[in-house]
Formats: C-alpha cells, sequence, structure tokens
C-alpha cells in the first residue's frame, strides 16, 4: 500500500537535498547501509531519501530513513516514516514499535509511547531487558502498565523454564564405585533461557546447553567433550520430577543413550547415563556420578 505520507516525503527529500535530485547517481544499498552502520545520521538521511526517490514504497528504506530523522530529533519526520514503514510491511515491525515509543517519549508523548509498547508487547521479538535498559523508557519504571510490557517482553519464565534448576551449582562429582572425581559448575544463562554446563575431570573435559523448547514441549541437551563425540538429547520431568532425556529417535544409530539427574533429598544430584542396544528392552550404566555441592572458600 502507497501512503500518502510517502509522496509528500519525498518531495521535501528532493528539495532538501539538490545534490541527490540533480544527479543522475544514485547511493546504492550498500552505500546507505554504511552510512546506517556508521551512525552517520545525516549520511543516513540523505542516502535512503534519495533511495525511495525510485522505490517509494520500500518499507526498509523508510524504516531506515525515520532512524536518521530520529537521532536528528526530526521527529515529526521519523515519526511518519516509521509509520510508513509499518504499513508497508516492514520485516522486522518490533524495531520500529520500540524506536517509535522511544520517539513519543522523547517528544513527550508519553501515553502514545506506552500505546506502542503494549503493541510491542503483543509482536514480540525485542527482550524486555533490552526495552526496561533503555534510557528514554525511565520515567515509566513504576508504571504498571509499562511493567506489564516488561513481562510479557520476558521469556523463559514459566514453570517448564524452572525444571532443571535444581542442577544449578558448583559441583564436585564422583563417580559409582571410583575414587576419581570431576568438577562440574552448571549455570543459569541468557535470561534464565539456557542451562549451562562446564565439565571438566582433569585430561577430559566437556559442556552442554540445556534448554526447554517451547515448540515441542520438551527439554533439550547438546553436549560435547575433548573426546570429540556429540550427544543430542530430548527428553523432561517424569513422575517422580527426575530430568530424563535420551537421543532415541534423534540419531539413526542401534544404540540409545539415556541420562536421568534425580535431585537427592540431602541436596545432592545423582547423574545415571545407560545405553541399551536393543530399543530399551535392556540397559547397561555407562555413568553413575554423585554430585555434592563444592564447599565455599
Amino acid at each position: 500500500m502507497k501512503s500518502f505520507y510517502a509522496a509528500a516525503i519525498f518531495g521535501l527529500a528532493v528539495f532538501a537535498n539538490p545534490a541527490f535530485a540533480q544527479s543522475s547517481e544514485m547511493p546504492t544499498e550498500e552505500e546507505a547501509s554504511a552510512k546506517y552502520a556508521a551512525q552517520d545520521w545525516q549520511g543516513t538521511v540523505d542516502a535512503y531519501s534519495a533511495l525511495l526517490e525510485s522505490d517509494s514504497d520500500n518499507a526498509a528504506y523508510h524504516y531506515y530513513l525515520a532512524r536518521g530523522q530520529h537521532e536528528l530529533g526530526q521527529y515529526d519526520e521519523a515519526e511518519k516514516n516509521y509509520q510508513i514503514a509499518m504499513e508497508e510491511g516492514f520485516a522486522s515491525p518490533a524495531s520500529a514499535q520500540y524506536h517509535l515509543a522511544r520517539l513519543y517519549m522523547s517528544a513527550g508523548k508519553q501515553k502514545k509511547a506506552l500505546a506502542m509498547l503494549e503493541m510491542l508487547a503483543q509482536t514480540g521479538g525485542i527482550p524486555g531487558g533490552l526495552v526496561s535498559n533503555t534510557t528514554e523508557f525511565a520515567p515509566l519504571a513504576d508504571d504498571e502498565k509499562f511493567l506489564a510490557v516488561i513481562a510479557a517482553l520476558t521469556p523463559c519464565t514459566d514453570t517448564e523454564y524452572r525444571h532443571f534448576d535444581f542442577w544449578l551449582g558448583e559441583w564436585d562429582v564422583t563417580s559409582a564405585g571410583s575414587s576419581s572425581s570431576a568438577t562440574n559448575k552448571i549455570t543459569s544463562e541468557h535470561g534464565g533461557c539456557v542451562v549451562l554446563e562446564q565439565y571438566d575431570a582433569g585430561g577430559f573435559t566437556g559442556m552442554s546447553i540445556n534448554f526447554y523448547d517451547s515448540n515441542t514441549k520438551h527439554w533439550r541437551q547438546t553436549w560435547m567433550s575433548s573426546a570429540g563425540a556429540a550427544l543430542y538429547l530430548k527428553g523432561g520431568l517424569d513422575e517422580n520430577g527426575a530430568m530424563v532425556m535420551s537421543d532415541k529417535g534423534l540419531v539413526e544409530s542401534d544404540t540409545i543413550n539415556r541420562i536421568t539427574w534425580s535431585a537427592n533429598e540431602d541436596g545432592s544430584v545423582r547423574q545415571h547415563w545407560e545405553t541399551s542396544t536393543d530399543d530399551g528392552t535392556s540397559w547397561n550404566t555407562v555413568f553413575d556420578g554423585l554430585y555434592t555441592k563444592k564447599a565455599e572458600e
């Protein structure tokens, strides 16, 4: 859809940029993008204004023009171009909504800013942490609507994402029937979306990322060690509250790997790794480890 504003802005752009209007050499997208990446805001405005002369419905051009105008304090022009970008189907509407909300705050239009942020909460795609730490939104810090937006934009807060929290900590790991030990550091990363494992047994090390996949409703683990063998697992909590993951159906192999993590009453954790070569009829133990919290130094 071609907006009424587009034609009007073109005329202003050409009038304001006679060099582009009179030159037969228009800037390339690469040149315009380089201006934006360098935060050359006047150059950004000039370049994207010129590009829009030959492609007036280009949503991305309107967005980047708006970004330049916004940073130059040309709020009315920027607002119009943000709106056109969204009307024309800009590929990242959340970005346009986020920056337009910033603009409204800078222009003293707090109600419009909140309305745009509520739209952003429905669109998603911008982390709540980024929004809450944006300088322009500081006056909204205690506003109930703003706090609701932050909550909506903060992922990994549902109960399922906390199912593996019992494994978090710094642990001494001892294998059953062995005096040898290792250490394992399990941390919550990326806003609680990832459980990161860092295992160290001296000459053998490894790490895994573990996360709840909201699309499949399963927990997943990807493990790699210094031995060079990868492991991909999928699963979730069983009826006893233990985390059970296996690679059955995930890889083409005659061997199934299954690992069970169980929280003990004394605060320790048992990790039991088993394999089966008869499709789960019988299982053999590969590793049976006890995790005890490392003493605080």
